[in-house]
C-alpha cells in the first residue's frame, strides 16, 4: 500500500527560527531513500521551497501558497494554478480601500510570480518582502497606485498585520463570493495573516489532486494552525505536531512532538516502511 506523506512546513516540519534543521534534512534523506512518497503542502511559494529543500530529492509535486498552485520540481514547472475572478477581486481592492489597509498582490506571469507592494510603512509587510526578495522565481514591485487593473490574473493575495487592524477586514471579505479567506496568527511574531485565494482553492483539494498525481492509496498529513484543518478532515490520517493550535488537534488522528525536535521528519522516517 502506497501512503504519502505531506506536511506543512511553517511551525510544523521547520523548527521556530523557521529552518529546516540538519537533524530533519537527513532523516528526511533517509525516509525518501527508503521509498518514502514525501511533499509538501505550505503557504510558502516555489521559490523559497525549492532553495530550502535543495539537497533533499523531493520529486513529488509541491503544494504552494495552501492550494493556489501544484508545481513540479522535477520538470520546473507549474502543473495548476488558480486565479481569482476579476469581478471578485473588484469587490476585494474596494473593502480593503474601505478600510484603508493595502495587501501583497501575487499575479502569474509565465514563469515566475510578481509581488505588487503599495505600502513601505507596514514593517510586518516590508520584513517579509525584503526576506523574500533575492529567491529566484519571484519578483516583488513596488506601485504607487492601489489598483484591481493589472497586466495578469491575481492568484494571491496577503496582509500581514496586527488582529483589530486586520478582524474586521477579514469579517467583510469572508462573505464576498468567489473568494476563500483565511485568517490566523503569523508563527513568528505577533502579527496575523489574512490569505485571500479562489474559492475552489485549499490545501485539502491539492492533496486530493497530489494523491491521484502519484497513485497513492492514503494520505497522512502533519500540520500546525487553522490553514490546516480542511486537509487534517480529508486525509486518512492526520498527525498535529505539540505546538498546534487547540482547533487543529480536534481534528488529529493524535499528536506527536514539537516542531523543534524534529517530530515529523522521525515519524515519517519510523513509518515510511510501509512503501517498499
Amino acid at each position: 500500500m502506497k501512503t504519502l506523506y505531506i506536511t506543512d512546513l511553517d511551525g510544523t516540519f521547520l523548527n521556530s527560527n523557521a529552518v529546516l534543521s540538519d537533524k530533519s534534512k537527513h532523516m528526511l534523506i533517509k525516509a525518501i531513500d527508503n521509498g518514502a512518497f514525501f511533499t509538501v503542502a505550505t503557504a510558502r511559494t516555489f521559490a523559497t521551497v525549492l532553495q530550502m529543500f535543495k539537497d533533499v530529492n523531493i520529486n513529488l509535486p509541491l503544494i504552494l501558497m495552501n492550494g493556489v498552485m501544484i508545481y513540479d520540481p522535477v520538470k520546473n514547472e507549474i502543473i495548476s494554478s488558480h486565479s481569482i475572478k476579476n469581478e471578485s477581486i473588484k469587490k476585494v481592492f474596494s473593502v480593503y480601500k474601505k478600510y484603508e489597509i493595502l495587501p501583497l498582490v501575487y499575479r502569474q506571469k509565465k514563469n515566475y510570480l510578481e509581488i505588487e507592494y503599495y505600502d513601505t510603512s507596514n514593517p510586518n509587510q516590508m520584513k517579509y518582502v525584503k526576506k523574500r526578495t533575492e529567491a529566484s522565481g519571484k519578483r516583488f514591485v513596488y506601485s504607487p497606485v492601489f489598483t484591481d487593473e493589472g497586466k495578469s490574473e491575481v492568484i494571491y493575495i496577503v496582509t500581514l498585520d496586527t488582529y483589530d487592524k486586520l478582524f474586521p477586514l477579514y469579517n467583510e471579505l469572508k462573505n464576498i463570493s468567489g473568494i476563500s479567506c483565511v485568517f490566523y496568527r503569523d508563527n513568528y511574531t505577533d502579527c496575523f495573516f489574512l490569505e485571500i485565494f479562489a474559492e475552489s482553492v485549499s490545501k485539502a483539494s491539492a492533496m486530493l489532486e497530489v494523491k491521484s498525481i502519484t497513485g497513492a492509496d492514503r494520505v497522512v498529513v502533519f500540520g500546525d494552525n487553522l490553514n490546516d484543518i480542511e486537509m487534517f478532515k480529508a486525509a486518512d490520517e492526520a498527525y498535529a505536531v505539540e505546538n498546534a493550535c487547540s482547533e487543529l488537534k480536534a481534528f488529529a488522528t493524535d499528536v506527536i512532538g514539537d516542531n523543534d525536535n524534529d517530530s515529523v521528519a522521525e515519524y515519517i522516517l519510523n513509518n515510511c516502511g510501509e512503501n517498499r
